[in-house]
């Protein structure tokens, strides 16, 4: 190994710590300068995280509200489907018996048709 008195700039620059002045009263404005945007960054993002936390907060009531309006939109159209399947099936069941009723009458008609002598005269 080489004595320290024959080492390098190099290797003296290299090992050296970094400085910007030797100056007290400039090291210390330097420090002062990077602890104050330090602490002004780190505000600037806990406003950030908060502004966007309440805007967050914000959308999400305003839709949790709108879900909520289509839900009871969702049931109400839901109850409606079920009642006009009912009113279908009920009329169709009274289409069905008015049918029937009809093609009772009509062979009645027919039958009294005959027996009177007056064929081929339905209604």
């Amino acid at each position: 190994m080489k004595p320290a008195a024959t080492r390098t700039p190099t290797l003296k620059l290299a090992g050296a710590r970094l400085e910007f002045s030797r100056d007290r009263r400039i090291k210390n404005a330097l420090h002062l300068a990077a602890v104050t945007a330090l602490v002004f960054l780190l505000t600037t993002i806990g406003w950030r995280l908060h502004a966007d936390s309440h805007s967050s907060a914000t959308v999400l009531a305003g839709l949790r509200q709108q879900n909520s309006a289509l839900r009871a939109d969702l049931s109400r159209a839901q109850v409606e489907l079920e009642l006009e399947r009912s009113t279908r099936a009920a009329l169709a069941r009274q289409v069905a018996e008015l049918n029937e009723e009809s093609r009772e009458l009509k062979s009645r008609l027919d039958f009294f048709n005959a027996q009177s002598g007056r064929p081929g005269k339905t209604r």
